[in-house]
């Protein structure tokens, strides 16, 4: 049997799908994000193996005959090939790793098959990225927490922190406080510094859920992020070709997206049909 494996490696989760010829499914694995840029490689790396292993089930690395990677961060390496050989020496493959941007698998998690169309990443961080053949044409957005990332889970859940901090009381402050277990707004901020920057992104989806529960706070919160992610879209998008909105914050269903989806009308917006490892395991072939 000929297997394919994909990952998926965010800045959040790492997915990984082991899949036959057929694309038929045969394994799943996930591990935590794999984004190298302004972390450890070395962890990344780790991560990127757990997920593979699981994905695997107890079969040999040496039986897998193709792998590609979607890796965010994938620009700030300073050596891509090099970086997909210690991919291979991780996983422990005996083929080369295809290394890519996130952005090609989500784009062809969408049916766009030829690898030409724009895509919009808006999960830990937020990216909008316009291809033609699976090269990256234009780009806008992606620059990360510390100077940019509008509208991401991350950009979310810092203004939440924000507001909780300024006005304790209301449904949203008491969400952000139980999330970070804090009863003050210096417990809120030791919070805040206390863990790696990113898991401020922890707090969108909570703020979603209050949003779609009709709270005007976190509902403004999601409006000013559809916001900002549609003018992301707007600048980099060519109207007629294909555009994909994919990652947690940008595709979940709730009031974030249907208010995207509103602002992108024009431009026909589709989701994913599948997901971006399954998706990489066929970029594989």
């Amino acid at each position: 049997m000929t297997l394919h494996l994909g990952i998926d490696a965010g800045g959040s989760h790492t997915r990984a799908v082991l899949a036959d010829r057929t694309g038929t499914v045969l394994g799943r694995g996930a591990a935590p994000g794999a984004n190298p840029a302004g972390g450890d490689p070395g962890t990344a790396l780790a991560h990127l193996a757990a997920a593979a292993t699981a994905a695997l089930g107890g079969r040999p690395p040496g039986a897998v005959a193709g792998c590609a990677i979607g890796l965010a961060g994938h620009r700030a390496l300073p050596d891509p090939a090099a970086f997909a050989e210690r991919c291979r020496a991780a996983l422990r493959l005996d083929v080369p790793v295809l290394l890519v941007p996130d952005t090609v698998p989500a784009l062809a998690s969408g049916g766009v098959a030829d690898g030409t169309g724009t895509v919009l990443i808006a999960g830990t961080g937020a990216i909008c990225v316009r291809l033609d053949a699976g090269r990256t044409a234009d780009r806008r957005g992606g620059l990360g927490w510390l100077l940019g990332d509008e509208g991401s889970g991350f950009w979310l859940g810092s203004q939440a922190l924000r507001r909780a901090h300024a006005r304790p009381g209301g449904p949203l402050g008491g969400l952000v406080r139980a999330h970070c277990a804090a009863d003050t707004p210096d417990g809120l901020l030791r919070w805040a510094y206390a863990g790696p920057p990113r898991r401020l992104a922890e707090l969108a989806a909570p703020v979603c859920a209050l949003a779609a529960a009709g709270d005007p706070d976190a509902r403004a919160l999601t409006d000013r992020a559809a916001d900002h992610l549609a003018a992301l879209v707007r600048a980099t998008a060519r109207p007629g070709a294909p555009l994909v909105l994919s990652g947690s914050v940008a595709a979940s269903p709730g009031p974030l997206r249907d208010r995207l989806t509103d602002l992108l009308a024009d431009l026909s917006p589709r989701f994913p049909r599948t997901d971006p490892a399954a998706a990489a395991a066929a970029l594989a072939h």
